[in-house]
């Protein structure tokens, strides 16, 4: 019997700052918003630009790390597994959540671009 694969790789734009937490048990999560773009040309001949956004998460030193290098706008590539949680809202009705739990993470940013972005004050909000 085979095992199934459960792999995603993303490159995209990170669309807020990150969001560093530490669990009651001190793992540190990170919450980021990452962007992919699609350019395609629709039947009119008009080059149409369509934006996803993905909800990744990364755990324990990863999630530092993502805080640490990670602002608004930073390119990045992560590589991790879909998960799926479930939850209740305030009106009882059951809700899903589709994340990227990121296993590897790259910062494409060049030297150049990371000198040009204003580094992220943690007293600004």
């Amino acid at each position: 019997m085979s095992r199934g694969v459960n792999k995603v790789i993303l490159i995209g734009y990170i669309g807020q700052p990150p969001n560093l937490q530490y669990t009651r048990n001190r793992k540190a999560v990170c919450e980021m918003r990452l962007a992919t773009n699609e350019t395609y040309t629709d039947e009119e001949g008009n080059e149409v630009t369509k934006t996803e956004w993905h909800d990744v998460v990364a755990w324990e030193r990863l999630a530092e790390i993502c805080d640490e290098h990670l602002q608004k706008g930073s390119r990045v590539y992560f590589e991790g597994k879909l998960q799926t949680r479930e939850w209740t809202d305030q009106d009882g009705n059951q809700r899903y959540d589709t994340e990227v739990h990121a296993r590897q993470v790259q910062f494409l940013d060049n030297k150049e671009t990371a000198e040009e972005t204003p580094s992220r004050d943690p007293s600004v909000t």
